[in-house]
């Protein structure tokens, strides 16, 4: 019986030889279900790394936008303030210019002898003087006599006679 172990086929797409118990050959559909299955498994993952990466896309873009948006509004805060200062400066120097113009006002009016003379005479209560009251003095010369200039160089002396004993 040199065939037992023979199995005739009508394909030869089932052929086997010899013992397949150990062994079996999985058949050709099994095989493609699992190459199909793991490729499409490599797709959903690549897939799902895509999506992933546009997410992480989207969300660095998102803050950058926020970034850009917070460093605009505190610029725009700092200009505020700028301004600010510069309107409180300005209605700052009208006040003074005004004071300043009231001032200059007052200065003119103090100038005038005879609002000199009625503010003396009737706040102060002062009293006109006569003609024979006036004194006149010749500033061009000098009035002052200087009889201190001796004790000046007595002192002089002494500091003199100090510093020598010192020193």
């Amino acid at each position: 019986m040199n065939g037992v172990n023979k199995v005739i086929v009508a394909k030869k797409e089932f052929e086997m030889y010899g013992n397949t118990v150990l062994a079996p050959q999985e058949p050709l559909t099994k095989r493609k279900y699992e190459d199909l299955e793991k490729s499409r498994r490599q797709a959903n993952q690549s897939k799902r790394q895509k999506d992933m990466k546009k997410k992480k896309s989207v969300l660095i873009h998102i803050l950058i936008g926020f970034v850009v948006g917070m460093i605009v509004i505190a610029r725009y805060c700092m200009i505020y303030s700028y301004q600010e200062a510069n309107s409180k400066a300005k209605d700052e120097i009208e006040v003074l210019s005004k004071a300043n113009d009231a001032y200059a006002v007052d200065l003119i009016k103090f100038r005038n002898i005879s609002y000199i003379e009625k503010t003396a005479t009737t706040k102060l209560h002062m009293v006109k003087p006569k003609v024979s009251d006036i004194q006149y003095f010749n500033l061009s010369k000098n009035n002052l006599e200087t009889n201190d200039s001796s004790k000046v160089r007595i002192s002089n002396n002494v500091v003199n006679k100090i510093k020598n004993v010192m020193f």
